[in-house]
């Protein structure tokens, strides 16, 4: 009787063993498995090559970067000014170059881009609300800190909102340090160009 039990005891503990043994190797082949099958396929496609080509110049070949990551504060309002594009000017070709230049030939010359003359004038946009409640305490904490802040009534499909920046800055990194010191006051904002 007592060597049926022990026989029946190293039984059930070889069987213990085995559907142990069984479930660990299971555990292993999901960890190993799962994260090849699950993998974001947007990530792995590789990036298409894309080919620009300009009048009288070699081709250039540009990869796109990948799409940007969310940034901590995400709006779908755009501001009301657009940002102006860089004047193409075509330069004026000095005397010796023309005397140089056969004149049946209809080479085109080359635009040269330059920044536009208007200097551009920075802000920080906190954000749009509803609320003018919260407009008012939300001016009351920039005010504490320092920066001067101006409201402005906007439509959005979602009726009519009120957006709140700051002062104008005259360059970027005055700009970008506001905007560091209004984080670190616990606010959100991003730097919009004026």
């Amino acid at each position: 009787m007592q060597k049926d039990q022990s026989d029946q005891e190293l039984v059930f503990k070889k069987r213990a063993r085995r559907r142990l043994v069984g479930a660990i190797a299971l555990v292993l082949l999901m960890v190993i498995l799962l994260p090849m099958v699950l993998k974001d396929r947007a990530a792995s496609a590789p990036q298409e090559k894309i080919t620009i080509s300009l009048p009288n110049e070699a081709s250039t070949t540009v990869t796109p970067s990948p799409a940007p990551t969310p940034a901590e504060f995400d709006s779908s309002i755009v501001p009301d000014e657009p940002a102006k594009p860089a004047e193409i000017t075509q330069p004026e070709a000095a005397p010796a170059e023309l005397a140089n230049t056969p004149a049946d030939s209809e080479a085109p010359a080359k635009p040269e881009v330059t920044k536009s003359e208007v200097p551009k004038k920075f802000y920080v946009q906190i954000g749009v609300f509803s609320d003018a409640n919260n407009v008012k305490q939300l001016q009351t904490k920039l005010s504490d800190l320092g920066y001067k802040s101006q409201t402005e009534k906007i439509k959005t499909d979602k009726g009519e909102k009120i957006r709140v920046k700051t002062q104008v800055f005259a360059d970027r990194n005055e700009a970008a340090i506001a905007l560091e010191n209004i984080k670190d006051a616990g606010l959100t904002g991003m730097v919009v160009s004026q």
